[in-house]
């Protein structure tokens, strides 16, 4: 749907999406505010960008999302680092 530039596209699953998408673009609640068409289209997004490996995906904020979910693994990896830091420093201390 973000690629198809067919006004009349035979696809159920991309008019829909295309339906979807142009609410996303002019809806002013938006997902925070708890717009449910608006938290629906963020889910779908997310499912997209977690299974996406494209460079340039046309996929709205897709690249944006990945990103993100790279910042979350790198500061979780880094989380995990300390507490195990930590812990080995515990029982070393309890060792002697």
């Amino acid at each position: 749907a973000a690629t198809c530039k067919s006004q009349k596209c035979a696809s159920a699953n991309c008019a829909k999406m295309k339906g979807l998408l142009k609410h996303g673009s002019s809806c002013k609640v938006k997902a925070n505010g708890g717009c449910h068409v608006c938290k629906r289209i963020w889910a779908l997004l997310q499912i997209h960008a977690r299974q996406c490996k494209e460079d340039n995906c046309p996929v709205p904020n897709c690249m944006a999302i990945r990103e993100r979910f790279r910042q979350l693994t790198l500061q979780q990896q880094a989380m995990d680092d300390r507490r195990r830091q930590m812990m080995n420093q515990t029982y070393h201390q309890q060792a002697r």
